[in-house]
């Protein structure tokens, strides 16, 4: 399938171009070089567009409701290695590893794994792997080593995003991993422990799973693609580079500097990779249907969303791609696909241009009872917010909802669309961090965000306070979770080179809260495309639960609503819309709830 109707990403504007900023060298952005190992210079653009002026962003309200602390040195272990300090520049360093938050034992505390990463061996030309971390939930926000309890190693690979679904529907969550030497997929025995059942070593032997998959895959999604009742496989890929395809990228050494220093290359010099899906047979192996369902684009993928976004119940497929146009693959069922991002207005930005996407959240932003999409982006981009308008079209909404003035030159990755305050309306939370290490206008370090929504109509910046917000760190993926029980999402962070940062949220509650956790019986059991309304009066709210999001990362398996004070004064109700056609309706005596719903046979 060819993709138009998106503007080709080159070189910025000339009123950007002299751009200058407090790092002390340049950046990998348009105009820069890449010297080839032949000595032949490739171009290496990554292109800028206008955005709001960097700084303090949007004012503030007068009284910030929205708090969060970071807990230091939480997460013991939780340290994610890319191999930086060898010095190579090798682009797979630069896109960060995965968190994910999972009750691998059933106790009913959210425990947290990370991504261990991995370091490249040059003489052998591999990347070897580093184990990661789980981390059990002793209580609230404190964790205690699981690895070797579990047996879970992940150091099979230099292992990025973690993907966490009960694939065999057999009550307990099952980890997937993607990186750069490919796919590892471990099962939950139920006893404690994981046992590893494929790696790229184990496919190649002939004594894998059907996750046969060599390329860099950069995240992966399951979710019910033909509504059988099983999970099936998304796996985006991002580029092709190699020990081989390794070209030296040269940037000036600071601001109008004549002198040139080696950084890491840009996307641009590299190809992208076709993404893959793969069919759950129901035997505990997979079988990859990329060709038959369609999925040909050879694209820089980073992020996917899986969520039912047409309400017609089957899930359909969002990827972000790094300046490439994003896709959106509809879901017409029985494993067949439309891609329609151009003609949903989901591909590129107001002006027709693809961005350097990432992550990507769900949520409804202003109320309509439709569920809208947000994506981050590169630095001097503009995160996008496309409006649901209904029917699979989208408008793009950054600019009448005020996210031009929050942008700091950030580089965003992780990201979530939550009620932090309770108020009843999304807010945004957001992980920043640059690839690039002499970035004119910014710096690698870069602060996080979260974006308050002011009723449903814009957002403005939360004021950097506290040891979490004002820290500029080198920040990936974003998992929600409620670690304490509180009826608050807090959230964990993976960071480069750094052990994870564990954030709790100690927001001013402004409302009342229901949780609800899903169990699909006919539909697929982790419920992924579930819809759910909440009703309390005449107002409403609409959540669903989704496979993939954020970037790299999973969250929590529930569904969270906040309601404010003023609308929680009469019983809510909700109305849970399953997958495979059913919906059943629920009354609650009363407020914060955290209640578990199994499908109606």
């Amino acid at each position: 399938m060819l993709l138009t109707g998106c503007e080709p990403k080159e070189a910025p504007p000339d009123f950007l171009k002299g751009s200058t900023g407090s790092n002390s060298a340049g950046n990998n952005s348009a105009g820069n070089n890449a010297t080839k190992p032949n000595g032949a210079v490739a171009s290496n653009p990554r292109s800028t567009i206008a955005s709001g002026a960097a700084g303090s962003g949007a004012s503030t309200s007068p009284a910030n409701n929205i708090l969060v602390h970071m807990h230091e040195g939480a997460l013991p272990g939780s340290l994610y290695r890319n191999g930086s300090e060898l010095g190579n520049m090798f682009l797979p360093e630069t896109t960060g590893g995965g968190i994910a938050v999972l009750d691998y034992d059933l106790d009913g505390r959210p425990d947290i794994l990370s991504a261990g990463g991995g370091a490249p061996d040059v003489p052998n030309k591999t990347m070897r792997g580093f184990s990661g971390a789980l981390l059990r939930n002793q209580s609230g926000f404190v964790f205690k080593s699981a690895s070797e309890l579990s047996r879970l190693d992940l150091s099979a690979t230099y292992n990025c995003a973690i993907a966490i679904a009960d694939y065999d529907a057999d009550g307990f969550p099952d980890v997937l991993t993607t990186g750069y030497s490919g796919l590892q997929l471990f099962h939950n025995c139920g006893d404690g422990t994981l046992e590893r059942a494929t790696a790229p070593a184990m496919e190649s032997a002939g004594a894998g799973i059907g996750l046969r998959d060599f390329q860099w895959s950069s995240s992966a999604a399951f979710f019910d693609a033909n509504n059988d009742g099983l999970l099936d496989l998304y796996v985006a890929h991002y580029a092709n580079w190699s020990f081989e395809n390794n070209p030296i990228c040269k940037v000036p050494a600071g601001p109008g500097s004549s002198e040139s220093v080696v950084d890491y290359c840009g996307p641009r010099e590299f190809k992208g990779l076709t993404d893959a899906m793969f069919e759950n047979r129901g035997d505990g192996t997979f079988a990859n249907i990329s060709e038959s369902v369609g999925i040909d684009e050879t694209l820089r993928g980073l992020g996917i969303m899986a969520a039912d976004l047409d309400g017609d119940r089957d899930v359909d497929i969002y990827v972000s791609n790094d300046v490439d146009p994003n896709l959106l693959y509809r879901n017409d069922g029985d494993f067949h696909f439309t891609e329609v991002a151009r003609r949903s207005g989901v591909a590129c930005n107001d002006s027709g241009i693809p961005e350097g996407s990432m992550g990507i959240a769900l949520g409804d932003y202003n109320l309509d009872g439709k569920l809208d999409l947000w994506v981050t982006n590169y630095q001097n981009e503009v995160n996008a917010l496309y409006k649901n308008n209904g029917n699979l079209f989208f408008t793009y909404a950054s600019t009448t909802a005020r996210i031009g003035p929050t942008d700091e030159a950030s580089v965003g990755w992780g990201t979530a669309f939550v009620d932090m305050e309770l108020d009843g309306d999304e807010d945004l939370v957001v992980a920043n961090g640059h690839i690039e290490t002499r970035a004119i206008g910014s710096a690698f370090d870069q602060r996080p965000q979260i974006l308050d929504n002011v009723d449903g109509k814009f957002f403005r910046l939360v004021p950097r306070d506290g040891n979490y917000l004002a820290l500029p760190q080198p920040s990936r993926a974003v998992a929600m979770a409620d670690f304490n029980r509180d009826g608050l999402l807090d959230y964990a962070v993976s960071r480069l080179n750094m052990e994870a940062a564990l954030v709790e949220n100690r927001s001013k509650r402004l409302g009342k809260y229901i949780v609800v956790r899903l169990i699909g019986t006919s539909s697929n059991r982790d419920a992924i495309g579930t819809s759910i309304r909440l009703e309390a009066g005449d107002k409403s709210w609409v959540r669903q639960r989704f496979g993939g999001g954020s970037y790299a990362a999973t969250g929590e398996s529930l569904v969270h609503f906040g309601v404010p004070s003023s609308a929680a004064t009469s019983p809510p109700s909700l109305t849970i819309d399953w997958p495979r056609g059913k919906s059943q309706t629920i009354t609650l005596d009363g407020w914060d709830r955290d209640i578990l719903v199994v499908e109606e046979p």
